[in-house]
């Protein structure tokens, strides 16, 4: 069962798949999960490892609180007149970090999920994908801008 999964304001569509595999917006990753202490769990993912704990119904990965809001995912069918009013994405900083490396200009056709900008937040290089296929109209920020989360990076419009 795919679930929408909303964390750092982002909408992720995520679904657990056979074997410890997980989908999350259709990329696949292999999973490892294994419990120390009560409540608190070492999660692999693709060979990267952290330890989430689970607490009064609230998230901490690496001791981060991480507000994560788990939802249905009800796929939606929708008319032109709302597709019209919805072809500007504005692409924003899941969390606060600084810019190494942008891999768009503006102008440039982007696909749904490829990489935009690679933003480095506590050590940890971060990929920022499109949401959808489109053109690269604006881009905020350069290489070494910090950012705060929810600053805009790039706007894209649909096509």
């Amino acid at each position: 069962m795919k679930k929408k999964v909303i964390y750092h304001g982002r909408e992720y569509i995520v679904e657990a798949l056979s074997e410890g595999k997980i989908s999350i917006d259709g990329e696949i990753y292999s999973t490892e999960t294994t419990s120390g202490v009560q409540n608190i769990y070492k999660v692999i993912v693709d060979r990267k490892s952290f330890t989430v704990e689970v607490k009064d119904g609230e998230f901490y990965i690496d001791g981060e609180e991480a507000k994560i809001e788990v939802k249905p995912h009800i796929h939606i069918e929708v008319g032109d007149e709302f597709l019209e009013r919805e072809k500007s994405n504005k692409i924003t900083a899941p969390i606060p970090g600084k810019i190494v490396q942008i891999l768009v200009e503006e102008n440039d056709i982007v696909t749904k999920n490829q990489e935009l900008i690679i933003l480095e937040a506590m050590k940890m290089r971060n990929r920022i994908f499109s949401p959808i296929d489109g053109v690269v109209s604006k881009v905020h920020v350069t290489v070494d801008t910090t950012v705060k989360q929810d600053q805009i990076l790039v706007d894209i419009e649909a096509q």
